[in-house]
C-alpha cells in the first residue's frame, strides 16, 4: 500500500469555508483578510504546518493580486507565483507532479472562470479544474469531474452574488459553500482510491 500523503486527507467542510472566505476577501479587495483565509485554506488542503501554510498562502495571495485588475491583470506574474507555490507543495511533500504544468493548469481555470463569469453554461470551466485538479492528484480527469462540477458550481453561486451587490448576508454564499462541500467530499472519495495503490 502506498503511503498516505498528507493531501489526502484533508476536511472537505474546512476547505468549503475557507474557500468562500477566500472568495468574498478577493473579490471585496480586502487583501489581509484574504491572506488569513488564504492560510486555513492552504493549511487544510494541502496538509502545511502553520508556518509553512504561511508561506504557501502568500505566494497564492501574491497570484490572486497579480491576477485581480480586469482587465489589465498580469498573468505571467500570476504564473510565476503559482510555480513557486506548486514547488514549495511539491517540495513539501515529495509530491509527483509537473511544477510546470500544475501552475499552467491552475492558471488557465482562473481565465476560464473569468472569460465564464456568471454563466450557467460552464462545461469549459468544469473541464478546465478537472484537468488542474487531476494533475495536482495524479489521477485521470473523469476521476475528479464530479468534483469539478461541483465546484464551478460554487463559483457560479460566488459570480452571482457579485452581480447581485455582495451583501454580507447574501444566501448565495452558504450556497456556495454547500456547493464546495459537495466538491470537496467528491475529490476526498477519488483520493481515496490512491491510498490502496
Amino acid at each position: 500500500m502506498k503511503a498516505i500523503s498528507p493531501m489526502w486527507t484533508f476536511d472537505p467542510r474546512k476547505i468549503a469555508h475557507y474557500e468562500k472566505e477566500n472568495y468574498v476577501a478577493y473579490y471585496k479587495k480586502r487583501w489581509l483578510t484574504l491572506l488569513r483565509a488564504s492560510v486555513g485554506m492552504v493549511k487544510e488542503a494541502f496538509g502545511l504546518s502553520l508556518w509553512q501554510a504561511i508561506y504557501g498562502a502568500y505566494l497564492v495571495a501574491r497570484a490572486e493580486i497579480a491576477f485581480a485588475p480586469f482587465p489589465d491583470n498580469d498573468v505571467p506574474l500570476t504564473l510565476a507565483f503559482m510555480r513557486r507555490f506548486f514547488a514549495f507543495i511539491k517540495q513539501v511533500h515529495h509530491a509527483d507532479f509537473d511544477v510546470d504544468e500544475v501552475a499552467r493548469l491552475e492558471v488557465n481555470w482562473w481565465s476560464v472562470h473569468r472569460r465564464l463569469f456568471g454563466q450557467a453554461e460552464n462545461g469549459e470551466l468544469v473541464e478546465a479544474l478537472a484537468h488542474a485538479t487531476a494533475a495536482a492528484y495524479g489521477l485521470a480527469a473523469d476521476r475528479v469531474r464530479e468534483a469539478a462540477y461541483h465546484r464551478a458550481q460554487g463559483m457560479l453561486c460566488s459570480d452571482r452574488w457579485v452581480n447581485d451587490g455582495q451583501e454580507e448576508n447574501s444566501p448565495l454564499l452558504a450556497q456556495e459553500e454547500e456547493e464546495l462541500v459537495k466538491a470537496y467530499t467528491a475529490l476526498r472519495t477519488a483520493v481515496g482510491s490512491l491510498e490502496e495503490r
